[in-house]
């Protein structure tokens, strides 16, 4: 009995995930659309094929559904981010990959870009907020990690790897979000390379090839 119990509860959990992924998908359709502003329960549970009672079970609020969606994207490209740590290569590379992971995810995820640039009509405010927040904060933690490994290998010089990661991220996410947005004035790879140049002269290891 007890074993038939635990197997239950196993097929109910998947069902619930099942059914929360289901609603996350819904609601990002309807986001895209309409943003979350514009887009009610009510239309994210028959656009799930779902009961208002099932919907309510998952999340809150629009607020809270919003905010769920946001949260689950952003766990996917902080741990696809983070995998740089273990692949070969120096800081350097480690750094332009990161940048190119940003670039590739909000060019493909326009919820999660609509809430970094906190589109008035296409975001939540303050969930749009904490969630661009806590990307800057777990983002530069990235760098710093990379950029101290990069002291520790040689290929740095021992600067403020904080200070040093949240001016990359700021230039970075500017010219990721001026890219994604159709705005950008320059190619996004020779850009990028302009930017990878004046970082790797600022701080690199000076190198007779570099003078």
């Amino acid at each position: 009995m007890i074993g038939m119990s635990t197997k239950s509860e196993r097929v109910s959990t998947e069902q619930e995930k099942s059914t929360r992924g289901l609603v996350l998908e819904a609601a990002r359709r309807r986001f895209v659309s309409f943003g979350p502003r514009k887009t009610t329960m009510d239309e994210v549970a028959r656009e799930a094929g779902c009961s208002r009672t099932t919907l309510y079970t998952h999340f809150r609020n629009m607020e809270d559904l919003y905010g769920s969606l946001l949260n689950q994207d952003a766990e996917a490209f902080i741990e696809e981010a983070s995998s740089v740590l273990n692949e070969t290569g120096n800081a350097r590379k480690k750094i332009r990959r990161i940048v190119e992971i940003t670039r590739h995810t909000y060019a493909r995820n326009h919820v999660m870009r609509l809430a970094l640039v906190r589109d008035a009509e296409m975001s939540l405010e303050p969930v749009a907020h904490a969630f661009t927040r806590d990307q800057e904060r777990r983002i530069i933690e990235l760098l710093s990690q990379v950029i101290k490994e990069g002291v520790v290998e040689g290929t740095l010089r021992p600067l403020d790897p904080e200070r040093v990661a949240y001016l990359m991220f700021h230039l970075g996410g500017f010219l990721v979000e001026r890219e994604t947005s159709g705005t950008a004035d320059y190619n996004f790879d020779e850009i990028m390379s302009v930017m990878d140049g004046v970082f790797a002269r600022g701080i690199a290891v000076p190198r007779p090839e570099d003078s």
